[in-house]
């Protein structure tokens, strides 16, 4: 593995490269938004109180140009464990398997005969980058994340009547993200419409790493409402790459198991730098 495997990605980019696409994702920010009086509890989601969740999705994924698309499946007790299993769109052979606790992350290559084992403290070492359960399991369930102190951020509104927090003005941000000097501060910014999260942009200028997390769609399953699409998008200083899924079913609140057995012949794989 190498730095291009970012936060989120680190599970899913090892599926080998297939047709390849000339252009590079980009990330866009057109908002002119205006203060806003409402506080940030005010804005944000409410709990989902979930405690099972259990997802079909088929998704795309395009790093450094490269793409593939894939179907996957993610089940998560929430705070305790995730798992997930992909397969290739035009397949039935499950190539990828990962179980992912608050402490480490678990990975099978089904593909190479390869497994990895790392504690989620040395991956965050390896990327340079503030990975945790939380925001990959939010991720996926829609629920919104703090990078930054809470009581930091401020309130704005835009013309299309979403309510935005954000830790500093965008025109910082936009500066920043346009200067080819290292900033040494965090912007992260979150786009809500009655509560519902909506998007969550991430930028670390002194690192040059910007993430970007959009949901599309919603839709209610049972009493919960739900993102039905997503998309996320990194971009670093060697890394460029962009998972949408589009879920195709979910259960909820069903207890399941999360079989997950490493072969005794496969390989260990590490992170080297």
């Amino acid at each position: 593995m190498n730095r291009s495997l970012l936060p989120i990605f680190i599970i899913i980019v090892l599926i080998s490269g297939a047709a390849c696409k000339t252009h590079k994702n980009t990330i866009e920010v057109k908002d002119l938004a205006k203060p806003s009086n409402k506080t940030t509890e005010q804005v944000i989601d409410k709990d989902l109180m979930l405690d099972w969740f259990d997802g079909k999705f088929n998704s795309n994924i395009i790093n450094n140009g490269k793409a593939n698309s894939v179907k996957g499946r993610v089940r998560i007790r929430r705070d305790s464990l995730i798992w997930i299993s992909i397969k290739p769109d035009i397949a039935i052979i499950e190539v990828l398997r990962v179980l992912i606790s608050p402490d480490s992350v678990q990975l099978i290559d089904y593909l190479n005969k390869k497994y990895f084992m790392e504690n989620i403290s040395g991956i965050k070492e390896f990327i340079n980058y503030d990975i945790s359960f939380e925001m990959v399991q939010n991720i996926f369930l829609g629920y919104s994340t703090f990078m930054i102190d809470k009581s930091l951020f401020k309130s704005f509104t835009n013309k299309d009547g979403d309510d935005i927090i954000a830790s500093s003005d965008f025109n910082t941000y936009v500066e920043a993200r346009g200067s080819k000097q290292p900033a040494n501060f965090l912007f992260q910014a979150m786009w809500f419409n009655n509560n519902v999260h909506k998007r969550n942009l991430m930028y670390d200028p002194s690192k040059k790493i910007e993430l970007d997390l959009q949901y599309t769609e919603h839709e209610m399953v049972g009493n919960y409402l739900l993102p039905k699409t997503g998309q996320v998008t990194v971009i670093g200083d060697s890394s460029n790459t962009r998972f949408t899924f589009d879920y195709t079913k979910i259960v909820l609140n069903e207890p399941f198991e999360f079989p997950f057995t490493i072969p005794e012949s496969y390989e260990r794989m590490y992170l080297k730098k």
